[in-house]
């Protein structure tokens, strides 16, 4: 599938289509995604393999939303193995990076310490909270800019994580504020499954993951074909 155009072109990004289309798509099979819940978070014990397993539950709402059978065994699915290890090596690259400068700040106190001087704490913590503002503001904009790279591996069998992110980044700045937004919404909704003394977890986080697959169909293509008609 070529994504050009809609990179050049841009979209539109309904968040409230896409929730109630979500919980449309995970009424289809509610049983089978909160059992493929439980094996996402078994897989996920395993090192670094909680972001394939993330991978093959987006794969796996495609198969619902085509009306195809759901195999929760799916989560197991190890094909893009290297892909998402790569991947993975790239995340923590990107933190390690972005906490270099919150690192740096900590130097004049170290020093301090060590020559028995004393240092203004509201400097100190003026200086340390300047950065760490800074990460965030950073890590918000690169969690944006990967919105689509697991899609793009995933479900459109992109195998190179640079041209996933680099795709992902082109799409995703199109939208930045309504992503960053709609982000914060799924967010929340997966995470109001604790007020049920936390097994509504096994409900609201198959429910967000739903909600963003079908944001991906529509902008990766649904919108991405009316683009290139």
């Amino acid at each position: 599938m070529n994504f050009d155009l809609i990179t050049s072109k841009g979209y539109n990004f309904n968040i409230g289509k896409y929730i109630s289309e979500g919980f449309e798509l995970f009424k289809k099979d509610m049983g089978g995604f909160i059992l493929a819940t439980l094996l996402a978070i078994v897989m996920s014990i395993i090192p670094f393999c909680g972001i394939l397993a993330l991978g093959n539950f987006f794969r796996i709402c495609k198969k619902v939303d085509e009306g195809q059978k759901l195999e929760a065994g799916d989560i197991f699915d190890f094909t893009d193995f290297w892909v998402y290890f790569k991947f993975f090596i790239l995340l923590i690259a990107v933190i390690l990076v972005l906490m270099i400068p919150v690192q740096i700040s900590l130097i004049p106190l170290i020093v301090a310490t060590k020559e028995g001087d004393h240092l203004d704490p509201a400097i100190l913590m003026g200086g340390m909270g300047i950065w760490i503002i800074l990460y965030i503001l950073f890590l918000v904009a690169f969690s944006v800019s990967f919105y689509f790279v697991q899609p793009l591996i995933s479900i459109y069998r992109i195998q190179s994580v640079r041209q996933a992110f680099s795709l992902s980044w082109g799409i995703a700045k199109k939208n930045f504020l309504m992503i960053l937004l709609f982000t914060i919404v799924v967010g929340i909704i997966a995470e109001l499954g604790i007020l049920a003394c936390g097994f509504g977890l096994f409900f609201t986080i198959p429910l967000g993951i739903c909600i963003k697959y079908v944001s991906f169909k529509d902008v990766l293509e649904t919108q991405n074909q009316k683009v290139g008609l």
